[in-house]
């Protein structure tokens, strides 16, 4: 007996050396299928607080242009009931510069030439 002992000792190291060597196998893919779904879902996570930002980011721009084309510029000033016809002679017009009115039919022409 002791001989079939000393052949079962061989088979049986080998056995639980393959053993072993599977339950490592099996621990390696573990960790590398634990190592990916964490990576994963750092990038899903990343790109959803990315993509928030992003989207705050636009919502703030745009509510300040709302606010910037609501609310009048200081200083600004408006006239109402301007005449708009063309005219031969020469315009004293009551703002300057001049916003609207009655006005030269002629545009000036671009010789370097400048309004005095």
């Amino acid at each position: 007996m002791a001989s079939a002992k000393q052949q079962n000792t061989p088979a049986s190291a080998r056995r639980a050396k393959l053993e072993e060597a599977r339950r490592k196998e099996r621990a390696r893919e573990r960790r590398s299928r634990i190592i990916t779904l964490t990576a994963s879902v750092a990038v899903v996570a990343a790109l959803v607080a990315g993509g928030g930002y992003l989207m705050s980011a636009a919502d703030d721009k745009e509510q300040a242009r709302a606010e910037a084309k609501s609310s009048p510029v200081k200083g600004e000033r408006t006239w109402d009931k301007l005449t708009q016809n063309h005219v031969e002679k020469k315009v004293d017009y009551p703002m300057n510069p001049p916003v609207g009115g009655d006005h030269n039919p002629v545009w000036m022409n671009c010789n370097a030439d400048v309004y005095t």
